[in-house]
């Protein structure tokens, strides 16, 4: 009979384990290079496909730890590495914002820029600041004309000399508006008062013209002048000689008022 026991018969084999998975060993090696995202990337995708292979196979191949362990390192160490890249980043930010702050920097790229032509937008807003300049301008020779009965012929002057009631640092910084603008500031036909009342001096005038500086400005870029009488005109396509033809070119806005004398 088939069903008797037979002390002299061999015990059944045991059942043999299934084949290591070698895609999840290979997870495992290319997860310990996970902060190299080439290779981390590269483990979380074999570690998905050998736990995909182990569940499917039914027990034909294990290394399912193995496969784990690999999405385990691999994960983490993405996560800190994109932790440092952020936190790096923004240390990076900081650093090169600092950076072109510096004075230095800032002179540099100021040097640079002397080549490169404004945009459309940026020269109209150019154009804007040489006129209020030219009408800070008119206001510091009125007040030294009130004061002194004459007028500065420099531009360094004016700028040293301010409004009245500025600061130091507010006289630098019209200085360094000045130096940095893309409009060229200059005094012509200024006649101020004799130091020797004796001697001939004529009526005290000066001509004040803002000429765009090339290649900085494009072209037909305005110009702008005045005088003593502190109308400011402005012109296009023409010289600075031409600016304060009255008939041809009339007041680019109402006159500025005037300190009182």
């Amino acid at each position: 009979m088939d069903d008797i026991y037979n002390p002299n018969s061999a015990p059944p084999a045991p059942q043999a384990p299934g084949a290591r998975d070698l895609v999840a060993r290979l997870a495992l090696g290319l997860s310990i290079f996970a902060f190299l995202p080439p290779f981390g990337i590269a483990a979380v995708v074999l570690g998905h496909v050998a736990e995909s292979r182990i569940t499917s196979g039914n027990g034909a191949v294990n290394d399912r730890k193995a496969a784990r362990a690999a999405l385990w390192i691999a994960y983490l160490q993405l996560a800190l590495v994109g932790l440092i890249a952020v936190v790096g980043w923004g240390l990076f930010h900081n650093l090169a914002d600092g950076f072109r702050r510096d004075t230095m920097v800032q002179r540099i790229f100021r040097v640079s820029d002397q080549f490169k032509t404004l945009d459309p937008e940026s020269a109209r807003e150019a154009e804007e600041t040489a006129r209020t300049l030219l009408n800070e301008f008119i206001a510091i020779e009125d007040q030294v004309q009130r004061k002194d009965g004459s007028y500065l012929c420099q531009i360094n002057e004016l700028a040293w000399t301010g409004l009245e009631g500025s600061t130091d640092a507010e006289r630098t910084a019209l200085a360094a508006r000045i130096a940095d603008s893309p409009y060229i500031y200059e005094i012509r036909d200024c006649a101020p008062l004799a130091e020797d009342s004796r001697k001939y001096s004529p009526e005290p005038r000066y001509t004040l013209v803002a000429v765009p500086r090339s290649p900085r400005m494009p072209e037909n870029s305005a110009i702008f002048c005045t005088d003593q009488s502190g109308v400011i005109r402005s012109s296009r396509g023409e010289t600075s000689l031409d600016c304060l033809n009255q008939e041809k070119f009339p007041p680019s806005e109402p006159e500025i008022p005037r300190i009182l004398k």
